[in-house]
C-alpha cells in the first residue's frame, strides 16, 4: 500500500523524487558541506556529510527508511551489502556499483566511522542511529529548500529508485522482487506509474517512416 501525507482536504500519494530536485539536494549538501569545512566548524560539516550520504544511499539502495538507518559499517563487505530488512525479516545482500562503493568508502573515511558504528549517527547518546523522524526532517527540509512542490515523504527516495530502475529497464518483475512486493500491479501503483504517464508515453510513441 502506498504511504499518504494527510492534507486539509482528503489525503495525497507520496510521490518520488524528480530527477531535477533530487540532484539539487545532493548538490546542496555538498555545498553545505564544502562550506562547513572553509569555516572548520567540523561538527557541522559531519552532519552535512550525513544528510549527503543518506541521500545517496536512498536513490541506490531502494531499501526502507528504516534499513538504511541501520545500516553499519559492517553490513559493506567486498564491494557488497548485506541486511535483514526490519519490516519483513527478509535477508538481502547484493553486490554494488563501483561509484557506490566509492561513496561509501569515502563518506567512512572522511567521518573515521569504524566497524560497530552506525553510518548515520544521532548527536543524542553513543552509537545511535538517527531515528526515523529525524530522517524525515531532514528530507522535508532540504526538499523545501529547493522547492519541491508535490507530495513527498521518506519513501520517495525509494520510489525515485524504483522509477528509475522501471524506466531505464523495464524489468517490472525484476523490480517487484527488489521491493518485496506482491505484484507488478503493486509495484506500478507504489512508482506511481499511472495513466497520466502511459497517455504521454503513447503520444510519443511513433512506428513507421
Amino acid at each position: 500500500m502506498n504511504r499518504v501525507f494527510k492534507i486539509r482536504y482528503g489525503r495525497k500519494t507520496v510521490q518520488p523524487f524528480k530527477e531535477n530536485d533530487i540532484n539539487n539536494m545532493i548538490l546542496l549538501c555538498k555545498k553545505r558541506r564544502q562550506q562547513s569545512e572553509d569555516n572548520k566548524d567540523f561538527e557541522e560539516k559531519f552532519l552535512w556529510d550525513r544528510n549527503y550520504m543518506l541521500l545517496v544511499l536512498g536513490i541506490n539502495l531502494a531499501f526502507r527508511i528504516e534499513d538504511i538507518l541501520q545500516l553499519k559499517v559492517d553490513n559493506f563487505k567486498n564491494g557488497s551489502v548485506y541486511t535483514r530488512e526490519f519490516k519483513t525479516k527478509k535477508e538481502q545482500s547484493f553486490e554494488l556499483h563501483p561509484s557506490l562503493v566509492k561513496d561509501i568508502e569515502n563518506y567512512i573515511n572522511r567521518n573515521k566511522i569504524i566497524e560497530g558504528e552506525y553510518l548515520f549517527k544521532s548527536r543524542q547518546g553513543v552509537n545511535l542511529p538517527i531515528t526515523r523522524q529525524r530522517a524525515w526532517q531532514i528530507i522535508k527540509s532540504l526538499a523545501e529548500e529547493v522547492k519541491v512542490n508535490y507530495p513527498i515523504g521518506c519513501h520517495s527516495l525509494r520510489k525515485y529508485f524504483a522509477r528509475c530502475y522501471y524506466e531505464k529497464t523495464g524489468d517490472i518483475i525484476g523490480l517487484k522482487e527488489m521491493l518485496n512486493h506482491s505484484s507488478e500491479r503493486v509495484t506500478l501503483l507504489y512508482i506511481c506509474w499511472d495513466n497520466e504517464v502511459k497517455n504521454e508515453r503513447r503520444k510519443s510513441f511513433y512506428l513507421g517512416s
